[in-house]
């Protein structure tokens, strides 16, 4: 069976199966949501754990670490925090960590060495000035962010998948065309609840005036395709895709960055608690 086509429940089941193999037992068993998180994660914990990919987004992951929990005791679940630190929401669902930022993308974009040694790498750009690159970044994706918090806010059913905007960025405005890109989601949104631009923009500039912390605002995928199309654009990398660009910062991020997060911190005082060791 092809990865894309293996269901919640099938994977779920093979779970179950695997749990109860006695070469299971003392094995921690860590759900993630995506398999790209699966190559990272990989790497960041020992092999005295198992790292699985759980179809179905991150209320899925929730879903089975809560049952799986219920018939072994080492099972945990991390998820992207999306909109949950930004809205101050407690969370507190058992043996589920939260990423320190928006998505664990935007965890390895908010490490300054990670991002800088890929601008060294790739541009000939100041190191005194790496700062101000990744922030002008996510200045340009800024209103993208800012509608997503709105619509998961106001539940707007407006649907982001597969629509591109890198065609649209203006890298020396430091933006996109923001006006085509709603129109472009809209085609895609049939039950979108606000259609008229108008009442969009003042509502995400209600939201832009408290000033949200952009490393939670941001959704770490849009940053990697502002990002290609910056180095793309000015530093004649014509050939750097998004999936390249994600897979060198899993490649700069390491161990010793992990152990900096709060992710770490709280994974650390469950496997203390439990008496397992996954981490470094």
């Amino acid at each position: 069976m092809r990865q894309q086509d293996v269901t919640y429940q099938d994977k779920l089941d093979e779970l179950r199966l695997d749990i109860s193999h006695p070469n299971s037992r003392g094995i921690v068993f860590v759900l993630l949501e995506g398999e790209t998180d699966i190559r990272l994660f990989r790497k960041l914990f020992n092999s005295d754990c198992k790292v699985e990919n759980i179809p179905g987004g991150n209320s899925k992951v929730e879903e089975a670490t809560e049952e799986l929990s219920n018939i072994y005791h080492l099972v945990i679940g991390i998820r992207d925090a999306d909109f949950i630190k930004l809205n101050n929401i407690e969370y507190s669902k058992a043996n589920m960590f939260l990423t320190d930022f928006h998505d664990i993308e935007m965890t390895l974009i908010a490490e300054k060495e990670v991002f800088s040694s890929i601008l060294s790498e790739y541009t000939d750009i100041q190191a005194t000035n790496h700062d101000n690159v990744r922030d002008d970044i996510m200045k340009i994706i800024e209103d993208i962010s800012l509608l997503k918090w709105l619509n998961e806010n106001e539940n707007l059913e407006i649907k982001f998948k597969e629509t591109n905007f890198q065609d649209i960025i203006s890298i020396s405005n430091l933006g996109i065309d923001f006006q085509q890109y709603f129109s472009r989601l809209l085609s895609k949104s049939p039950n979108a609840k606000i259609t008229d631009f108008s009442i969009i923009l003042n509502k995400i500039q209600v939201l832009k005036s408290k000033n949200p912390d952009p490393l939670q605002l941001c959704n770490g995928h849009d940053f990697i395709k502002a990002f290609a199309k910056f180095l793309r654009s000015n530093h004649g990398m014509a050939n750097i895709s998004d999936l390249l660009l994600s897979g060198i910062f899993r490649i700069k991020y390491s161990k010793e960055y992990f152990i900096k997060t709060d992710l770490y911190q709280n994974i650390k005082r469950w496997t203390d608690n439990k008496s397992v060791a996954i981490l470094a």
